[in-house]
């Protein structure tokens, strides 16, 4: 095929253009399909597997934080912090999707406390009665979500989710 036919064919569309219809036809298929998942479920995938699996975790974190204060290790007392944040932070997730707003108005009450000890613990100088008090501000927020919403096995020991408080 000659130069000039061929810059003349793929002007006016050659066979380049025939793949056009099929790639226009495929990118509406992909959005109306990604639109349509979208309205279905506006929260992502976050089981109460999830949820329990994420708690367990803050509650480690947590749980160290004392310990770090206690011996004058701010910078792990912070990161502890830091952490426990970010795990509690996604759990919002589930208490919007189980349509719990007493539990998301307790998980903001425990974020606000979590960012008021990170402020304290990034001071120049620590105050470590102050943080620690925070530490127990922190504790009886999460305690407050925790009286509503969770209970201990009595014959495992191990904590869940009250039978019946979420769908």
């Amino acid at each position: 095929m000659s130069r000039d036919l061929q810059t003349t064919r793929t002007r006016r569309g050659g066979r380049d253009s025939a793949f056009r219809p099929i790639a226009f036809a495929l990118l509406g298929f992909w959005t109306l399909t990604a639109a349509a998942t979208a309205q279905q479920s506006s929260y992502p995938i976050y089981t109460q597997d999830d949820f329990v699996k994420t708690m367990k975790s803050v509650g480690q974190n947590f749980g160290a934080i004392n310990t770090a204060i206690a011996a004058n290790d701010f910078e792990e007392a912070k990161g502890r912090v830091v952490r426990s944040r970010e795990q509690l932070a996604t759990t919002v997730t589930f208490w919007r999707k189980n349509k719990k707003e007493d539990a998301v108005k307790m998980w903001r009450a425990a974020i606000t406390k979590m960012d008021e000890l990170d402020t304290a613990l990034s001071a120049e100088t620590v105050d470590k009665d102050a943080a620690s008090a925070l530490v127990k501000q922190v504790g009886a927020a999460c305690g407050a979500c925790h009286a509503q919403y969770r209970e201990q096995d009595p014959t495992t020991k191990a904590y869940r989710l009250k039978p019946g408080s979420v769908q």
